[in-house]
């Protein structure tokens, strides 16, 4: 029972097949991120020309855009309650826009560098940020406070982030080919890298460390997988083309996938199903699975 299984042409076959439902327009330059609302009424898409947009998928309408930032918009994620968005861009802030009017609650002067990856905590309560600057941050949505600043040893360019779904970790893939996470509650962790707050006061360490997929150069996505409560992991893509699946607790890589031909950059694991979604730069798509249990 490993996740391993792509469609076959039968499956293809049986299957109904996807066509599309709507065409959205509105930007002017090429889009960097998608994301879905928690609610699914909603689609939010970031764009190189320095915009944010809203759509209604369903009928294909453009609710809102949101401007604001003067450079490429890279990332974007809803908050919980899907009524504020976040972005991060290569003006190396992070703002905060409220969907329903479209305007800018907060700007964050976030990092030195380009913001690489956004995150809201499963709450909402608050926001982490990763930059090519090296740095992690964590703020606090109603306020803006920045509560930790998280970097690794070497201060490797950041170029993904993501809370874990109990709030207590956020997930940092960086481009020295290492995810660590780190424990933003300051409880102490097993390894001695640093987590410091504005004033430089030590508040925790980094819990874990994964290592074998390749990562040096695009900025590549990973994910929590925890659908199967006994087959908890984590998720990386790599630029060797390959999927590359390690256990959450013992860090050990459970299984890589090789099917692709180029870098793997897109990665996403179902919340409720033991089912992964790969992209790369191959131009494919491809879905994992545990094989089916066949009758005997």
């Amino acid at each position: 029972t490993t996740i391993g299984r792509t469609d076959t042409a039968a499956d293809m076959k049986s299957s109904t097949p996807l066509t599309a439902r709507c065409h959205l327009q509105g930007h002017t330059r090429g889009i960097n991120d998608v994301c879905w609302s928690p609610t699914g009424e909603y689609l939010a898409t970031a764009s190189d020309d320095k915009s944010l947009r809203l759509y209604d998928a369903i009928k294909g309408e453009t609710f809102v855009e949101f401007k604001g930032h003067q450079n490429f918009v890279f990332c974007c994620k809803f908050n919980p309650q899907s009524n504020l968005l976040v972005s991060g861009s290569y003006d190396e802030t992070v703002k905060l826009f409220d969907v329903r009017c479209g305007e800018c609650v907060m700007t964050l002067p976030a990092h030195s560098d380009p913001v690489t990856g956004v995150d809201f905590s499963p709450d909402g309560t608050c926001i982490c940020s990763g930059s090519y600057d090296g740095l992690i941050r964590v703020w606090d949505t109603a306020t803006g406070e920045c509560l930790k600043t998280i970097y690794a040893e070497g201060n490797p360019a950041v170029g993904n982030v993501s809370f874990a779904p109990n709030g207590r970790y956020v997930l940092g893939g960086t481009l020295d080919s290492k995810l660590r996470l780190w424990d933003v509650t300051g409880r102490v962790g097993v390894e001695g890298e640093n987590v410091t707050n504005e004033s430089g006061q030590r508040t925790g360490k980094c819990s874990k460390t994964y290592t074998g997929h390749m990562n040096n150069k695009f900025c590549v996505f990973s994910a929590f997988s925890i659908a199967n409560r006994n087959r908890q992991s984590i998720v990386s893509g790599s630029e060797d083309g390959k999927v590359y699946i390690y256990d959450l607790q013992s860090r050990n890589i459970r299984q890589t996938l090789d099917s692709h031909s180029q870098a793997v950059l897109a990665i996403d694991a179902h919340r409720s199903l033991e089912l992964i979604g790969s992209g790369g730069i191959d131009k494919t798509v491809r879905f994992w699975a545990p094989p089916v249990a066949t009758s005997s």
